[in-house]
Order: structure tokens, then C-alpha cells, then sequence
């Protein structure tokens, strides 16, 4: 037994790491890692706010006047997504002094221009691009592959041609 003491001492040691590098891990890790991949899934909901509105309330704003195509929009896949992430921000669109003012009596106000879409190709692709990572049953396309199938020419419209983005289906 007396020669075994430096093996006894190597498994506690081994034993104090494992039990250190867990509790560590357990402090260290956020809950969210691993929800979607390997991954922070908070880093998935931190980025769907990053472009924030920029001068309207979201989806209310556009609401005032829109109110079919926002109950549509709020059936749908993408209703966690705030309008002015595909669209330019409201004051593009519609001129007022306040938003405030602008929800409660939007018919005092004119539009000042055509509500400016981005790029869908570039837009959708941001979301829908094929990654492992991403969580399984979640929409996603590769796009080269996707045009052919479709026989379809790259354009900057091409996923609006098939897809309506208020009430996306595959």
C-alpha cells in the first residue's frame, strides 16, 4: 500500500481538476449554449435586435396604415421580425414630427415615398443560407443548388419571385 500513495495522490489530483472544471464550466457556460448548435442561442435573439427600428415603433408603426398586411405578417414565420429590418426605416417613407402622434392619428400624415425593400436575395439569404449549425427544421437553402432546381437566373428579387416574405412558405 505504501507504493500506491503516488497513485492515490494522482487520482485525487485528477479528481479535484474534473470536479474544478466542472463547477467552472457550470459558472462560466450560459444557459442558452447549445440551444441551436454550438452555440450561445441568446447570440440568435442579440441579433435579430440589432438593427432596432430606427425612427418608428416597429410593426405598430406600420400597423396605422397597414393593418391587413400586418395581420398577415403576424400569422406568419417571420413575425418576430420587426418591419424596418427588410424595409427602410419609417421616416422614409412617411413624414411626421413624432411616433407618438403618428400611431394615434396616422390619416394627418402623408407619405412622402415608396417604402424602399432591400436586396431580397441579399435579405434572405442573411437568415435562410444553408449552415450546419443552424437548428434543425429551420428553413434553409442553398442557393446555387435552390436556382438550379428552379431553373432560375440569380437577380436581386429572385426569393420574392416564389416566396412572399409576409407569409413565407417553402
Amino acid at each position: 500500500m505504501e507504493h500506491t500513495k503516488h497513485l492515490w495522490r494522482a487520482i485525487l489530483l485528477i479528481a479535484f481538476v474534473v470536479v474544478g472544471y466542472l463547477l467552472v464550466r457550470g459558472f462560466a457556460v450560459p444557459d442558452t449554449f447549445g440551444e441551436f448548435g454550438h452555440y450561445r442561442g441568446d447570440a440568435l435573439r442579440e441579433e435579430m435586435k440589432v438593427r432596432v427600428p430606427s425612427f418608428g415603433a416597429g410593426i405598430e408603426s406600420c400597423a396605422a396604415c397597414h393593418e391587413e398586411r400586418v395581420e398577415e405578417f403576424m400569422d406568419s414565420a417571420h413575425q418576430s421580425i420587426n418591419c424596418e429590418v427588410c424595409h427602410a426605416p419609417l421616416r422614409t417613407h412617411i413624414e411626421y414630427e413624432d411616433i407618438e402622434s403618428f400611431i394615434q392619428d396616422p390619416e394627418q400624415y402623408e407619405w412622402t415615398n415608396e417604402m424602399i425593400v432591400q436586396q431580397a436575395k441579399d435579405l434572405c439569404i442573411r437568415c435562410h443560407e444553408a449552415q450546419p449549425a443552424k437548428p434543425h427544421g429551420f428553413p434553409q437553402v442553398t442557393v446555387v443548388e435552390h436556382l438550379e432546381e428552379m431553373e432560375m437566373e440569380n437577380s436581386p428579387d429572385v426569393c420574392v419571385d416564389c416566396h412572399d416574405p409576409h407569409g413565407p412558405s417553402m
